[in-house]
Parts: C-alpha cells; structure tokens; sequence
C-alpha cells in the first residue's frame, strides 16, 4: 500500500514546527535540527557578506477600468 502527504499543518504556537499528515492516517512532525537554526531567519553572514539593502520590488502601473 502506497501512502501520500494529504494535508500540512502549522503548529499554532511552534512557528518553527510542522505536521504532515498521510492517508494512512500517520503523522509527522518537522522541525529543523539545532544545527540549522530556525525558519524563516536570515542564515548568518559569512565573511561579513550578505543580502544588499535595496529594495527592488517593481510596481507596473495599469490603467484602472
């Protein structure tokens, strides 16, 4: 028997842990390892390098109806 991922959940107070639920009705929580840090934090700089500053998020501008 072959068992799919059917549905994912966030913890509601663990923002760093997930829920995989199958159709065989297991769970699997995910989490990062310690060594890896959190989600949805930057990863740390190395060498003193990192993202640039600029803001590049582009607007196109259409005509309203």
């Amino acid at each position: 028997m072959r068992v799919y991922p059917v549905v994912i959940a966030a913890h509601p107070s663990e923002p760093n842990q997930f829920a995989l639920g199958l159709t065989d009705g297991g769970v699997h929580v995910l989490e990062p390892l310690e060594t890896e840090g959190k989600w949805g934090t930057p990863p740390p700089n190395e060498n003193g390098a990192g993202p640039s500053s600029t803001s590049g998020a582009a607007v196109s501008e259409q005509p309203q109806r």
